[in-house]
């Protein structure tokens, strides 16, 4: 089993600064995240926040996968997109792939197709990218492939559900499953550095791990969604539970930024401590599960038709409503907060909630924020790269 620190110095070594797109766009970096991977646009922590955005985007350029029903939100690394696309078809019911795209120009590199159906986004770290999802009703998957030529390199099966995609950290992709056991699992080779079970904390049934870990310095962080025992810190080395509390079932999070740990029951957003002491709770009025995002100032979290703006101490700041369709995932970019709603993907300050623009590229497809480009996916697989001339 390789080291982590082997591992890492051989992941760096891989890893070059992301270039800009073509075609207008102003030179800078595409992807700035710290020991080079990108799952769902954002961190490990999952605060949904990049440094800056780009402040009056147009299309760069816009492309549809062939045979593709639906593309699922990409991870961007080193100038490539890696995008999870739905392909089935009449003739075969479950044929998934993953594109390797550039992304000055969005040329596919190459695709491979997967054998399950996927949850969420890729996680990459240096040449790997790790996929997830459902083999059958009740078993899950991780897949790993080579970024150079899209090879499968490694899989791992997990006699349980698996509806969070892994997060990586260290070299070591962590992977929560339903029957309440966390996987952490080499990236270099797949092999299983610790795999723990998480017992509830009373008799009311099994914890259920349904959404991503979240992982902040030496510690885990999962959230269950049944039975009481709700968040659970770990040790990311070997599992141990630092610390537990017990909530209602957790349907969003958790979220990490600075000493907030952050998580959603169904309209219910719940602050702790990362030392585990409940800070406070606010309650959605429209609740739509849409991940939170967060940065210095707010808690972004999104009802149906209505985006709110909390403070680190739990008070309203200010709302913002959506005359038609759901007010969709908010994403923090710089000094401005994105929200991809149905046909609309609009721009609001942060610190007020005014609305500052305004696009409609069709589709539901979560938005992938860099300071100099924007990258969602559309209807019938299609993908579109926004960004400033």
């Amino acid at each position: 089993m390789p080291s982590r620190r082997a591992f890492l110095a051989s992941a760096s070594a891989s890893i070059g600064l992301a270039g800009c797109l073509s075609r207008g766009l102003p030179s800078g970096e595409l992807d700035s995240v710290d020991g080079g991977w990108r799952m769902d646009g954002h961190d490990t922590s999952h605060s949904r926040r990049v440094e800056a955005g780009p402040s009056d985007p147009t299309t760069v350029w816009g492309r549809e996968l062939d045979g593709v029903r639906a593309a699922g939100t990409p991870a961007l690394v080193d100038e490539r997109l890696y995008v999870p696309a739905d392909a089935v078809t009449p003739e075969s019911r479950s044929f998934n792939r993953l594109y390797s795209l550039g992304a000055r120009a969005g040329e596919t590199y190459w695709w491979a197709p997967l054998r399950i159906d996927l949850n969420g986004p890729p996680a990459v770290l240096g040449d790997r990218i790790l996929v997830s999802g459902k083999r059958s009703l009740e078993r899950g998957r991780v897949l790993c492939f080579g970024s150079r030529v899209g090879e499968e390199e490694w899989l791992y099966d997990v006699d349980a559900r698996l509806t969070a995609p892994p997060t990586v950290e260290d070299g070591v992709a962590y992977v929560p499953d339903w029957s309440g056991e966390v996987h952490a699992l080499w990236v270099a080779d797949g092999s299983v550095l610790w795999s723990r079970r998480v017992e509830d904390t009373v008799d009311q049934g099994n914890t259920t791990f349904t959404t991503p870990a979240a992982v902040d310095g030496d510690t885990l962080y999962v959230g269950s969604n049944s039975g009481a025992t709700g968040i659970v810190a770990m040790e990311t080395d070997d599992g141990e539970v630092q610390w537990r509390a017990e909530t209602n079932p957790v349907t969003g999070g958790p979220v990490v930024y600075d000493d907030l740990l952050l998580i959603q029951s169904y309209g219910l957003v719940v602050a702790y401590g990362t030392d585990g002491e409940r800070r406070w709770g606010f309650n959605l009025v429209d609740s739509g599960h849409q991940p939170m995002a967060v940065d210095d100032e707010h808690v972004y979290a999104a009802g149906r038709e209505t985006l709110y703006a909390i403070t680190h101490d739990g008070e309203r700041s200010w709302t913002y409503e959506q005359s038609e369709g759901r007010i969709g995932t908010p994403t923090v970019a710089g000094d401005s907060v994105l929200l991809r709603g149905e046909d609309r993907l609009t721009a609001l300050s942060a610190a007020t909630g005014e609305e500052q623009w305004s696009r409609t590229p069709e589709g539901l497809g979560e938005v992938v924020a860099t300071p100099d480009a924007l990258f969602v996916t559309g209807d019938a697989g299609r993908l579109l790269a926004l960004g400033e001339e």
